[in-house]
């Protein structure tokens, strides 16, 4: 079980709750209004629209 267990956490299946390395990527993405103030500069520094139709 407990191999089973480190198989799913490598893949990706499950998560360790706030655990560096085994934790989930998306609990650390900006959301509301902390996205809202990182959006344009991130854009800007990436050299991207702000609409991805615009890349086409």
């Amino acid at each position: 079980m407990l191999e089973q267990f480190y198989q799913r956490l490598k893949r990706h299946d499950i998560f360790a709750g706030v655990a560096g390395r085994w934790g989930d990527p998306r609990a650390r993405l900006l959301d509301g209004d902390a996205w809202q103030q990182a959006k344009v500069p991130a854009l800007n520094a990436l050299q991207l629209p702000e609409e991805p139709r615009e890349l086409g």
